[in-house]
Parts: C-alpha cells; sequence; structure tokens
C-alpha cells in the first residue's frame, strides 16, 4: 500500500476525512440510494462506473476480510431492549445459542468482511459438553465478584495492519467444559476471581487448536486451523468451520441488504455464498486422519417461542404488559428480530443435529443463511492435523491441493516475519520481541465492526415502551445523542470484556498503533471527532453505557503524539482535528461555571479513584473541584497551543488561537497552584494536590488521599519553539510576576511550559518515587500504599466514608467492580508519566549540571530526569518477562505457564497488582496494555521509521 507519508497533504486530507472507517468503504448509511439490481454500490461514483463493476472496489480492498467479529456480541447495551437497562440478563450466553442478534455478530476466532455481512468462525465439540463451542464462555457483570470476566484460555499471537496473516490459539478441554464449576464457585470481592484453570480441566487432557488465516491476495482468504492432542492418550474432537450471514432480513431498515442472502451446497465439499457483494466459493480440505461428516445447512433466524408470536408489535399497551411479565428474557429481540412463520431450521440447528443427534434440525435442501463444515477428528496422544478450508469469488479458482494451501499459509508467514522484524527494536532482546509482536497481535485481533444506530434503536424503544420510556433513568441517557450513527471498524479495548469503544481508550490504542498502521491511528481519531460521533455540544461519546460519561479529554493528546510520530507530515489532518478540537474545548470549559479555572465533571474515566461516585455526590456536598479534570485540561489546552503554534508555521492567523490557549493555559497553572485554603488544589502540608469539596461557598475540605488524580497535573508540561509566533512569544516576555514559576526561557525562541512549578514538583516527587507510597517494582502506583495501613476516612452527610489501598482487584461494586485504580499499576497512566519525565528533562538546558534527585526517595543515589524514566519503563516491561525460574510476574502464580508448550503464551491484562504484578481484570486488554511496545521503544532507543499499512 502506497505509504501515506508519500502522498500529498491534499489527498491525505481527503482520504482520512471521506473516509472515516479504516477501509475505504460503501456509503452505508445511504445504502437505499446506491442500490442497482440488488447489489450495494457507492451513491458518490458516476452511473456509468455502477453499471461497470460496483463491487470491485470493495473485494479489492486490502481490508476487506478481516478480523472483524466481536468476541462477544450477547449483554451488551446495544442488544438490549428490556426496560429497565438489564442488559446481561436479557441476552445471556445460553440465550445466544438460539438468538440471532440485531447489531452484530460474534464468534470463536471469527471474520467477516468489512460490513459484518458475511461471517466466518469456528466451533469445536469435545463429544463431552452439552452445547458446541462456539463462542467465549465467561461470567457477565452480575455473576463475577469483578464484573464480567471471560473464562477461557486463548491467545492472539499474530496479525498483520491488512489482515495478511493472523494466528491465534484455543485450549479446549477433553472433559466436559465446566460451566457450573465456573458459574457456582463463587467468591467474595476480597477474593481473586476464579479462573479456568483451578478446575483443574488442563491437568492432563485437552485440545489445542491453532487457527492461521491467509490472504493470499486481497478477495481470497485461506485459513488452516492445526488441532494438537495434548494427552497422552487417543482422543477424538469434532472441528465445524461455520458461515453465516448477519441477519439482516428479519428486522429490514434503510441501512440494509434488500435481498435475502443465501449459502448454497456445490458437491460434497463446497459452498457458494451468494449476497450483495458478490458470489464467493468455499472449499474445505483435510488431513487423513479427519472424516467430513457433511455439509450442514439451516437459517440465522432466532428460536421465537410461542409469546413473540402472539403479540404485535403494533400493539403497545399488551406489549408493555408482556414484557413487564418477562423481565430479564429476550422476548423482545425476538419481536425484532424473528422470522416471518414458523419454520423449523433456526440458529441453533447444528447444536440440535450434532450434540443431541436431532437428524430433523438442519434443512435437506443443502441452503439457507447459516452453513458449517462437520468434521470428526481422531489423533493418537500427542497427535496433531490440520483442516482448511478457503473462500474466493467464484469465478476464480481456488487451489486445489493441501501442499498449495499450506504453501500459501507459510508465504504469508514469512512474510509476518519480516513485516515484525521490520517493526521490533533491533536492540530489543528475543523476550522483548515475542511481547511486542503478540502485543500487537493483539491490537489488530481486536479490531471489531462497530454498528450502533441511536435514532433507530431509539425510535423501536420507544414504539415497543411508549415515550414514557426516555423518562426512565436509563431511558433518560439515551436522550440527546441521537446522531450518533456507528458502522465502522474500531479498536475495542477488549472484544471479550469491553466489546464497545471508550473514547479515551481508544486514544491510547491510536498511540500504540501508530507505528504499526498510522493510517488506521488517524482515521480513529477522526472517527471520534465526526459529526457521526461528537455531541453538537462539543462532547465526545463515553462509551456505550453512558453515552454521557465524561472521559479524560485525551484525545488531543493523541492526535499530537500521532502526528509527531509520522514526522510533522501531514498538516491537514492536524487542522481538520484542531478545529474539531476547539468545539469539544468548548465544551469541556462548561465544567467550570465559576469562572475560576477549576474543573470538576464527575466520572473521569477513573472509576472507583475517588471515595465516592463523583458523578453523583453525597448529600451536603454542593460542588467538587478536581485535581484530575483540573490536569486533564491543563494537559489539553497545552496541546491546543502547540498545535496552534505548529500551525503557525503554515498560516501566522493561527497566532490569535495560540495566543488564547496560552492564557488558558496559564490561568489553570495560577488556580490549581493556589493553596486549599485559598481557593486552589495544592495542599501545603502534604505537598500533593487533592480535590476539594465545597459545601456551601466558601466553606470546603480537601480530600486527602494521595492518588493518580493528584499527580496529573504534572503530565501538563512541555517545551515550545515561538520562532515563528513572535507574538506570543512578546505576550510570554510580558507575562507578569503570577505566570513567573510556570514559564522558564530555556533559548533564543523556545521557552519551557508547566502546569506546576519547579520548586511544587520536586516536592511531589519525593513522595511519588518513595516505595512506601506510590514507587512499586512495576511502575507507579494509581494510589499511595500508606493507606494500606492507614485508611483515609472522610464523614459527610453524617456518614463515614473510608478508602484504603487496595493493590489488585477492587473490593466493591462501585462502576461494576470490574476495574480499580486504588492501588493497580495502569500501563497507560505509566506511559504518560514516563512522558512527562523525558520533558522535564528539557531544564537541563538551563541548569550547569543535568537535574538530579533521590531516587527511590530513601536511597542515597541521585539520577537524572531521563535515568529514572528508562528505570520506570524497565520496571514497567519487566512485568510481560519471565524470571530466572522462567516464570512471568503477569501470570501470577499460575505453575501451568512454566511448562514448555505454555512458556511463549502471554496475556495482556487492563491493569496489574502493583506488589506482585499479577494481571487484573481484562486478560486481552490490548487495548492499552499494548503500550508496553512503546515502553520497549523507549528503553532500546530505536529510532526505525514508523510503519505503514502492510
Amino acid at each position: 500500500m502506497t505509504s501515506v507519508s508519500k502522498q500529498s497533504s491534499q489527498t491525505q486530507a481527503h482520504s482520512v476525512r471521506s473516509n472515516h472507517s479504516h477501509h475505504k468503504r460503501l456509503n452505508y448509511v445511504s445504502i437505499d440510494k446506491g442500490r442497482k439490481k440488488g447489489k450495494f454500490t457507492d451513491s458518490k461514483k458516476e452511473k456509468s462506473d455502477k453499471e461497470d463493476n460496483p463491487l470491485k472496489e470493495h473485494i479489492n480492498d486490502p481490508l476487506f476480510w478481516g478480523p472483524y467479529l466481536a468476541d462477544r456480541q450477547w449483554g451488551t447495551i446495544r442488544e438490549d431492549y428490556s426496560a429497565d437497562g438489564s442488559c446481561w440478563h436479557f441476552l445471556t450466553h445460553s440465550d445466544a445459542v438460539k438468538q440471532a442478534y440485531n447489531w452484530g455478530e460474534d464468534g470463536l476466532f471469527g471474520i467477516s468482511d468489512k460490513f459484518g455481512l458475511l461471517c466466518g468462525s469456528l466451533a469445536l465439540w469435545n463429544k463431552k459438553d452439552k452445547i458446541l463451542k462456539e463462542r467465549l464462555f465467561g461470567l457477565n457483570g452480575v455473576e463475577g465478584n469483578h464484573g464480567e470476566d471471560v473464562k477461557e484460555l486463548y491467545y492472539y499471537l499474530d496479525n498483520t495492519p491488512k489482515h495478511t496473516y493472523m494466528k491465534a490459539l484455543y485450549k479446549y478441554p477433553q472433559v466436559e467444559f465446566p460451566y457450573e464449576a465456573l458459574l457456582n464457585h463463587n467468591r467474595s470481592t476480597a477474593d481473586p476471581e476464579f479462573e479456568i484453570l483451578e478446575t483443574g480441566v488442563f491437568d492432563k487432557d485437552y485440545w489445542d487448536v491453532q487457527v492461521e488465516y491467509a490472504k493470499p491476495v486481497a478477495h481470497t482468504i485461506v485459513c488452516r486451523i492445526t488441532v494438537m492432542n495434548m494427552s497422552d492418550h487417543e482422543a477424538s474432537i469434532d472441528i465445524i468451520p461455520q458461515f453465516y450471514f448477519r441477519n439482516t432480513w428479519s428486522k429490514p431498515g434503510p441501512d440494509l441488504p434488500a435481498t435475502v442472502p443465501l449459502f448454497q451446497g456445490v458437491a460434497k465439499d463446497g459452498i457458494d455464498a451468494i449476497y450483495e457483494l458478490g458470489i464467493f466459493r468455499i472449499n474445505f480440505s483435510h488431513g487423513k486422519e479427519v472424516t467430513l461428516n457433511s455439509l450442514l445447512f439451516t437459517n440465522n433466524n432466532s428460536v421465537t417461542d410461542t409469546l413473540a408470536m402472539l403479540v404485535s408489535l403494533d400493539d403497545r399497551s399488551r406489549m408493555s404488559d408482556a414484557f413487564q411479565r418477562q423481565s430479564g428474557s429476550i422476548t423482545a429481540s425476538v419481536l425484532l428480530n424473528s422470522p416471518q412463520g414458523g419454520e423449523l431450521y433456526k440458529k441453533d440447528a447444528f447444536h440440535r443435529y450434532i450434540v443431541e443427534n436431532n437428524k430433523l434440525a438442519v434443512k435437506r435442501d443443502n441452503s439457507g443463511t447459516k452453513c458449517c463444515a462437520w468434521m470428526s477428528v481422531q489423533l493418537p496422544a500427542k497427535g496433531k492435523t490440520c483442516v482448511y478450508w478457503q473462500m474466493f469469488p467464484a469465478d476464480s479458482v481456488g487451489e486445489s491441493t493441501i501442499r498449495k494451501l499450506d504453501h500459501l499459509v507459510e508465504k504469508q508467514r514469512i512474510k509476518a516475519d519480516q513485516f515484525y522484524h521490520e517493526l521490533v527494536p533491533s536492540k530489543a532482546t528475543p523476550q522483548e520481541s515475542l511481547i511486542c509482536r503478540q502485543a500487537v497481535a493483539g491490537l489488530l485481533w481486536s479490531k471489531q465492526l462497530y454498528l450502533y444506530n441511536m435514532d433507530q434503536k431509539n425510535k423501536e424503544l420507544r414504539q415497543m415502551y411508549g415515550k414514557d420510556y426516555f423518562k426512565s433513568k436509563f431511558g433518560h441517557k439515551r436522550l440527546g445523542w441521537n446522531h450518533l450513527n456507528c458502522h465502522d471498524i474500531l479498536l475495542m479495548p477488549d472484544k471479550w470484556e469491553f466489546p464497545w469503544f471508550a473514547a479515551w481508550d481508544l486514544a491510547f490504542h491510536c498511540v500504540s498503533v501508530a507505528h504499526v498502521d498510522m493510517t488506521l491511528a488517524k482515521e480513529q481519531l477522526l472517527l471520534l471527532l465526526s459529526d457521526r460521533y461528537m455531541h453538537q455540544s462539543g462532547q465526545v461519546p463515553g462509551c456505550e453505557f453512558d453515552l454521557g460519561d465524561t472521559n479524560p479529554p485525551i484525545i488531543g493528546w493523541a492526535v499530537w503524539k500521532v502526528f509527531n510520530m509520522e514526522g510533522n507530515k501531514d498538516i491537514p489532518f492536524l487542522k481538520t482535528c484542531f478545529n474539531r478540537l476547539i468545539f469539544c474545548l468548548q465544551w469541556w470549559n462548561k465544567m467550570d461555571p465559576t469562572g475560576m479555572f477549576l474543573y470538576g465533571h464527575g466520572f473521569m474515566g477513573l472509576d472507583n479513584i475517588s471515595l465516592f461516585d463523583r458523578s453523583e455526590l453525597p448529600s451536603g456536598v454542593h460542588s467538587l473541584k478536581q485535581a484530575d479534570c483540573t490536569g486533564w485540561m491543563g494537559l489539553f489546552t497545552l496541546t491546543m497551543l502547540k498545535m496552534a503554534i505548529e500551525l503557525c508555521i503554515h498560516d501566522i492567523s493561527y497566532t490569535d488561537m495560540a495566543i488564547k490557549f496560552l492564557r488558558h493555559f496559564l490561568f489553570i497553572a495560577r488556580a490549581i497552584n493556589r493553596n486549599c485554603t485559598e481557593g486552589g488544589l495544592w495542599d501545603e502540608v502534604d505537598k500533593f494536590f487533592y480535590d476539594v469539596a465545597y459545601y456551601q461557598e466558601p466553606h470546603s475540605t480537601p480530600l486527602r488521599i494521595r492518588s493518580w488524580s493528584g499527580i496529573i497535573p504534572l503530565l501538563a508540561c512541555c517545551s515550545v519553539n515561538l520562532h515563528h509566533c513572535p507574538l506570543v512569544k512578546t505576550f510570554l516576555l510580558k507575562c507578569d510576576r503570577h505566570f513567573s514559576p510556570f514559564v522558564c526561557k530555556l533559548g533564543e525562541d523556545e521557552f519551557f511550559l508547566t502546569l506546576v512549578s519547579y520548586t511544587k514538583l520536586k516536592l511531589m516527587l519525593k513522595t511519588i518515587f518513595s516505595e512506601e507510597e506510590f514507587l512499586s517494582p512495576y511502575g507507579i502506583r494509581s494510589m499511595s500504599k500508606h493507606y494500606e495501613e492507614h485508611p483515609y476516612q472522610f464523614h459527610v452527610d453524617g456518614h463515614t466514608v473510608s478508602m484504603t489501598y487496595l493493590p489488585g482487584e477492587s473490593d466493591s461494586k462501585l462502576f461494576g467492580g470490574n476495574s480499580n485504580w486504588r492501588g493497580p499499576i495502569w500501563l497507560c497512566m505509566n506511559y504518560l508519566f514516563v512522558e512527562c519525565l523525558e520533558k522535564y528533562s528539557d531544564l537541563d538546558r538551563v541548569f550547569t549540571l543535568p537535574l538530579c534527585i533521590h531516587y527511590p526517595t530513601k536511597s542515597s543515589s541521585k539520577m537524572t530526569f531521563l535515568t529514572i524514566a528508562m528505570d520506570l519503563c524497565k520496571r514497567v516491561v519487566s512485568i510481560f518477562l519471565p524470571d530466572k525460574n522462567g516464570a512471568r510476574p503477569i501470570h501470577g502464580d499460575q505453575e501451568k505457564y512454566l511448562e514448555p508448550e505454555w512458556q511463549k503464551l502471554l496475556l495482556f491484562y487492563e491493569y496489574i497488582h502493583a506488589d506482585t504484578g499479577r494481571g487484573c481484570g481484562a486478560s486481552h486488554q490490548t487495548g492499552w496494555t499494548a503500550l508496553v511496545v512503546e515502553f520497549v521503544r523507549k528503553l532500546r532507543k530505536d529510532s526505525k521509521n514508523v510503519k505503514q499499512t502492510g
């Protein structure tokens, strides 16, 4: 693919703005206007182009096929049609077997076309389970002692930006999968989670199922499934590659295809997939140890119960009563996504046919909207074999022999090796290279087609429940977001635990992926800032659980970071983002209603870091001025200043904007540095920034909790060169003495700006680098260890609220209980802090000798800011590295990972136990834990060019 850096600036700006998702797409929101003879067309093309070949630009897109299926579609807000927002109960893992989805699909190591219409995934059966293993199992947000938690062992091992080669590994027990044990083994919130390794099902007898995808050309994909018997005796397993069309016919809409697609059997080992994007042939091959039992066909329709067949969508009163009686059931979704009539062949047919031996469950005419190849494998101890399928346009020819299929896969694997050889820092150790490769693989596997049209969903809910629905607490959250129209491939935090975008997570994802695929990074950022996502007020949506939740305004930082990583080349991209971010900043300014330049607006993405839910203040607390919110705003305005200075080089009219943001930044700096007793957030006793609770002006109390909330103000610092902005330079030189602590002249045109004065910085670092407070063997803790022995207590409205240091999982259900900011290591925040130390090293230019401070605080050794930054990088990377015994801290005390077959398998957890390095929370959060690659790059000082899509 042509490097973005080689395109003209105008071409880049046009292509990025007009193609908000990562692939060049048809005009999906106006498909009806572009339809011709049942085929998708691009409404922007000339009529003659449509008549020639309307599909060519799509099927020849290198990103036409990709890992775009969710790992979990059930239990999401998108699929929830309950009256009370109980998404976990409305559509469960058990329901997903028989319930067709409305807003996507899921599957085990699934792929799809870029529109999510034709999907493929893997199903397995160990001859013991009561259902096929076709999707990952886990506890929902109510069942888990720390919220939702996947209970499977799977690993993303390889992926390339164009998905020319992908590899993943799934471990499947040969005994019955322990669904009941995992559900019933309850633990308190104070205990670690009960994991599948603790059940013993992987002690001896299990299968390793490795799935590889290779794309020799854009429109063709080959899959090799390698099955390995890891037991000491002969065993059998069923391998079931399955394909299905997303159900777009049961609930017609303006954005959906006009015709019903079809799978049609061709001979005994081939299937044609016929739909509006073309006709594709699927062929199956296998090793001698495999028996192809048959090709099976059904329809991807819901199993409709009697109530659903009786209730009419037009009878609102009857429906409302029915839903009250059926609270927690899947009835509503069935009503919206059920077949016409009572035909027998439904989504769960393969379970009934293979597991229950119900021979009437599948269609006899070898056609339908869901199909599979049912194969049985018998292997000796430690034996292995392969199953293959290939999908290609029906008017072309596929490979005919297993040898040729193996060659195609191996050729793409070798290219992937070459790609990672160029990507990973040359000075990285083999173990560090392994970490980087699997982190990037997980990041690219986390791509997901995210479909959510809020206007359409709200119309459906209004039709079901009436307009009073939107007066409820849950319905009210949907108001004001009718413009949200998502039909894009996004980088998810974790496709099982968090199969939905989160604004500030995605900002870090873009920084992680920029070295791998710069085009993707820029397009993701532009999407968040587009009219389809950003509210007309300027607010960026939080996540689907509460679109109005405020997340840290980190997108501007990510835009500037990505722009720099490409070499400051794409000025149109920067201009577009800058102009959109102005709207966002205007919205954030409303969080300072008093005009004090101190901000407060609740959640701020740090979940339980506060004593109470900051979105719902306790009785008696009038308002809350937040150190983190104010610190983020300092970073936001400083980032906007840097953008404006850069744009001044090309357009002097940006000078006024630069001065505006400089003034804004300096006023925030002056406000936050005042003592708590004088209307600021600085505590002179503890030498730290604290949130301040206001009861009735001017009565206030600082919340003396030392956490990331008080460290965030340090992040707002940088050097600026004002050679091309003489008026900005003049303004700085004329600043009065009240702003002097926040400005340091480095050279003729260079200045260092900081939200926190250098005097306060040194005082804070004594606390941060104390091993008794924040400094952990694995990085900077999110809250001081001091509170482990000295819990903080706060008295308000006759109640006492307390907080203690928790290095691992949370001990409460606040914000769902599946994350914890009261002690653990978070890579995203450590990355920002390391970057902050690197910036502070610029101050060395002012002094004769480099600035040195005690590190750790009580040690006799002194280090420079850069040396400390590199040591923190080492601490973070050590979480994933094996010790002398081969144990990686990330795996905790799981001895299984010491065995040879397990030693190179890595998981990338959401956050890290601050005292042991054990992974906690979501186990595939690459996601922002993929930032470990950036830590390795800093540690190894690699100067290689940014990789482009390849």
